[in-house]
């Protein structure tokens, strides 16, 4: 049996009291839904009801009280909605000169009375073909567009986190996360851009338009930090003036970023558990209970699982947390990334400052890739900065760095301080990849080993979690 949502549905309209009927009878026996109307006034109204599926078909008589078929047939074709909908015109005429004006008003085929009804069948199974063929393309138009989109969005987040393996992820994971309220935990070593990935998840999220409230817990006392999220009342303590709203309440219909998650106390925890589970809570010395829609993305550099471990961190609050876990690898692990991010920050520090840097020199650039970064794309980003200001000419060069990439380079380069040959490897291997961006294929080719070989020196030398 078909399913009923598969039956076409043939409009009618047919003023005739002898042809509309005998039109809908074999339409129907036929297996088609059909609906008879006799005016193009009341086809029209049929057509811009919203409750009411489009037909897939009009079967449409020319000579028509009120508004003529003819007439109706342009309207229809003028209209975004109902310009696809093919119409066969019902006609008495059979002269030439009549069919090609029907055709060019807007008619797809036409029908001289009298018919046969295996006449009237073939034709409506033709326009039938016609209209799933369309909505076959328009289909697969969305699906283009949808996926030209996703595409534009992944190019412009790869811009701003990066295009090394992890980061791609990571941009991956914002994008299948864009259309969920569900809250995001991040943890990484300071400085590997945490806060920037919550922005752009709130960026790419539903509540995009909504605000972004950023709280760093590290930055307040215990109870400073409950009335910072929650509010206080006038008098609740000592300074406590007037009332004031806190960030929840700030972050009505966005996110709210709680930066440094690892730090906030036992007693806080609770409160923000709370918050969690049931979206309520109190301003501290208030009474009224308050409620919020707020997006809850979080972060640390702390290892929550070894704070849980030491009573330091509720697992309740850590699970509530973890619905979308993403965990940004060391900026010493995707040194890939380098360039893009270098990059950034050029053109936002030329607009900063008025210059107008190109980039840096061949050495320069080396040392960014020697350093091993344990301050991570903060460290990155004000060591560009410096560059940009003490820069004479267009090129970033290696005398425009801070002194310890210098001294570090200088170390390398001493004849009694010879780097390791595992050491000189790692440096390779990660060297070509980078070169490569990232294709296994080229790189191995360019070594002059096998792809296996090249996978063994990835896991070898720790590159995993830049090139699985």
């Amino acid at each position: 049996m078909a399913d009923p949502s598969d039956i076409q549905r043939i409009l009618i309209v047919e003023d005739d009291p002898f042809n509309g009927p005998y039109a809908q009878q074999l339409l129907q026996a036929a297996g088609y839904k059909t609906d008879l109307v006799v005016s193009a006034e009341d086809a029209w109204r049929f057509l811009e009801t919203e409750s009411q599926e489009p037909p897939d078909t009009i079967v449409l008589d020319v000579n028509l009280p009120g508004m003529d078929g003819m007439t109706f047939a342009e309207k229809v074709k003028a209209h975004p909605d109902f310009q696809y909908i093919p119409i066969i015109i019902f006609t008495v005429h059979d002269s030439l000169e009549h069919k090609i004006q029907g055709l060019n008003k807007g008619g797809d085929d036409y029908l001289t009375k009298p018919y046969e009804p295996d006449e009237l069948i073939a034709r409506v199974n033709a326009m039938l073909r016609i209209r799933r063929l369309y909505l076959s393309l328009r289909h697969e138009r969305q699906v283009n567009q949808k996926l030209a989109r996703t595409l534009d969005r992944s190019e412009r987040i790869g811009d701003l986190l990066g295009r090394s393996p992890a980061m791609r992820r990571i941009s991956e994971l914002i994008l299948d996360i864009s259309a969920t309220d569900s809250h995001v935990l991040i943890q990484g070593e300071s400085g590997t851009g945490k806060e920037v990935i919550a922005r752009v998840i709130h960026q790419e999220s539903k509540r995009s338009k909504g605000p972004f409230v950023v709280v760093n817990c590290a930055a307040y006392a215990e109870t400073l930090l409950q009335s910072e999220l929650f509010g206080h009342e006038k008098g609740a303590f000592t300074g406590a003036i007037r009332r004031k709203p806190g960030r929840f309440e700030q972050a009505a219909g966005g996110t709210i970023f709680l930066d440094e998650i690892g730090e906030v106390s036992l007693p806080t925890q609770v409160v923000l558990l709370r918050v969690i589970q049931d979206r309520k809570f109190e301003r501290v010395g208030g009474e009224q209970t308050l409620t919020t829609d707020a997006r809850i993305i979080a972060a640390t550099n702390r290892d929550l699982a070894d704070a849980m471990a030491r009573g330091a961190f509720r697992e309740d609050l850590y699970w509530r947390l973890n619905v979308i876990p993403i965990r940004v690898p060391p900026l010493r692990e995707r040194k890939e990334d380098i360039p893009q991010l270098v990059n950034n920050f050029v053109e936002r520090f030329n607009k900063q400052l008025g210059k107008n840097i190109q980039g840096f020199t061949k050495e320069a650039m080396d040392m960014l890739f020697t350093h091993h970064w344990p301050g991570n794309v903060r460290e990155l980003e004000n060591a560009v900065e410096r560059a940009v200001v003490l820069a004479k000419g267009t090129y970033i060069r290696p005398e425009d760095l801070p002194e310890l990439l210098q001294v570090n380079v200088l170390k390398l380069r001493e004849p009694g301080a010879p780097k390791s040959l595992q050491s000189l490897e790692r440096d390779h291997v990660l060297a070509v990849l980078t070169k490569c961006n990232g294709n296994k294929f080229k790189a191995a080719k360019m070594m002059g080993i096998s792809r296996s070989t090249l996978y063994s020196k990835i896991k070898k030398h720790g590159l995993t979690s830049a090139y699985k």
